[in-house]
């Protein structure tokens, strides 16, 4: 009984004892979690980066397609049934490639020395009896001429009146360059991508010393002259009821920052007319000022700028299957697993856009278009979004592969509504392909002076790819507006009949036939 104290003391300090320890313990616990918690997530971190180094890797060092690893469906073939359509493989094509018939001919005759008409074998005259013909592909080079405008002078000797000839209009009031200078350096710059200080420097090769800056002004100044054909552009496209849209970023040097072009893109106006517009922001409130007034179908990617519009009563949006199947595509690129999430979606969209490329090819009807991808690519896109869905919980975390599915799943009611209209493309490939040439542009001048300018190059990028696209010599189309610059000032003319889908081809067929005559004659007289 005496010893009943000493161990109740004991026992009271053993259990405080404990109870440290397991405060001690819970302590340790909560921080193993902690850092159990910290190394996952630096694990993801450390997964991610390593997805973003590969990823840089190939686009840096790879190749730049999109044709996509692993092989095709073994049933795609059968998903589609379009009748009269016949791929032809492996057969090489013949003959000669280069399309030669637009080009202006000089024939050389070449015959016989008169002593080497007679037959070395009975000595009697020989008699021409047929001819040959071949072709070579020549050029002239660079050649500037000045044109001296000698204009006659009339009086009337009784009254002393004094009238004179009149000259053609210059696109440039008092400036030294022509109009077929002006084009030669409008067309070099923004189809040929080639910057003014080099063109500086190749007119110095032909003795002739025209500073850059100088070359900017006329670009500058004969742009200026053409702005209401550009706001021409912009009514034609505005007034389309389905519009692609997108944005590249451009440097912009005054001031010092980030600039972004954004396309516009009219499919259906003639064969497709594009508009650039600068601005010095990627703000939604860019495209919502310059769409305020539209109406109709707008395709975009999934870049959030655009989603106010999308929710507008008097515009339908659309996404882009083909952004959503890229990042399915950099991440089998990452990764190369052929039995993966990634390479599953990517073999899924085959047989989808084999029958968009099919319908292309044949040039189907929108009503056609409509039906058959309904009938055929419909039960294929619902049939993946539903293994997408129950795939997700599946993918890593904050890996490449949950962005890509992700974005695919947030982005699908607007990638699957080209399937109830036949007018829109499946993607917005098209509006891409007209940002390209800007992009090849951008590596050799590599920044826009200011925001001016950069308009000024916007207005030159839409009327140049244009044409193109129309089918019109860019060359010529440009020369024949700046012709057209003085009747465009004097409100003469009507800019909306300058575009190229409307020009008059006659009118522009004969201005290029008047410009090879005076080529011609430019050259038998030097």
């Amino acid at each position: 009984m005496l010893d009943l104290p000493r161990q109740t003391d004991s026992l009271k300090q053993v259990e405080a004892a404990y109870s440290l320890l397991m405060t001690d313990y819970e302590a340790a616990l909560r921080k193993i979690q902690s850092l159990d918690a910290k190394v996952f997530s630096l694990e993801e971190e450390i997964t991610r980066l390593k997805e973003q180094i590969k990823l840089m890797q190939h686009q840096r060092f790879g190749k730049k397609s999109e044709i996509n690893l692993g092989e095709p469906l073994a049933n795609a073939d059968s998903l589609l049934h379009i009748a009269g359509y016949t791929r032809k493989r492996g057969i090489k094509s013949r003959g000669r490639l280069i399309d030669t018939s637009q080009l202006p001919r000089y024939q050389f005759y070449h015959d016989l020395p008169e002593e080497h008409k007679k037959c070395r074998v009975c000595d009697h005259l020989l008699e021409r009896i047929d001819k040959e013909t071949s072709e070579q592909l020549e050029v002239l080079p660079l050649k500037l001429y000045v044109a001296e405008h000698v204009r006659y002078k009339y009086t009337c000797r009784c009254c002393a009146t004094l009238i004179m000839a009149p000259k053609p209009k210059a696109p440039i009031p008092k400036a030294l360059a022509g109009g077929s200078l002006i084009t030669e350096i409008i067309i070099n710059k923004y189809q040929s991508h080639l910057p003014l200080y080099r063109q500086s420097k190749i007119l110095a090769s032909y003795n002739i010393l025209i500073p850059d800056n100088t070359l900017g002004s006329w670009v500058s100044e004969a742009g200026s002259g053409l702005m209401p054909v550009y706001e021409a552009y912009w009514q034609a496209v505005l007034e389309a009821s389905y519009m692609q849209v997108d944005e590249t970023p451009v440097k912009i040097l005054k001031p010092q920052k980030k600039g972004y072009l954004w396309t516009y893109f009219a499919p259906h106006i003639g064969k497709g007319l594009v508009v650039f517009e600068l601005s010095l922001t990627r703000s939604s409130t860019v495209p919502e000022n310059r769409l305020i007034n539209f109406k109709g179908l707008l395709q975009t990617d999934g870049y959030a700028g655009y989603s106010n519009l999308r929710k507008q009563k008097r515009i339908t949006g659309f996404g882009c299957m083909t952004h959503a199947r890229r990042k399915f595509d950099a991440v089998l690129k990452i990764t190369k697993n052929k039995n993966g999430i990634a390479n599953e979606v990517i073999q899924r969209l085959k047989p989808v856009y084999a029958l968009e490329e099919k319908m292309r090819k044949m040039k189907l009807n929108f009503h056609t278009r409509k039906r058959l991808r309904q009938k055929q690519s419909w039960p294929l896109l619902k049939a993946l979004h539903s293994w997408l869905k129950q795939n997700a919980t599946k993918v890593p975390a904050k890996s490449k592969l949950a962005e890509a599915v992700q974005y695919t799943l947030n982005q699908w009611v607007y990638i699957i509504r080209y399937l109830r209209h036949g007018s829109v493309e499946i993607d917005t490939n098209w509006v891409e392909n007209q940002e390209r040439p800007v992009a090849l542009g951008r590596r050799n001048w590599l920044f826009f002076g200011h925001e001016e300018s950069g308009t000024i190059h916007a207005l030159w990028y839409s009327l140049v790819l244009s044409a193109i696209i129309n089918g019109l010599n860019p060359r010529v189309y440009i020369h024949f507006l700046l012709t057209k610059i003085h009747h465009i000032r004097a409100k003469t003319i009507d800019p909306m009949t300058l575009l190229p889908h409307k020009i008059d081809l006659a009118q522009l067929k004969a201005f290029a036939e008047e410009q090879i005559v005076l080529a011609k004659a430019v050259l038998n007289t030097s």
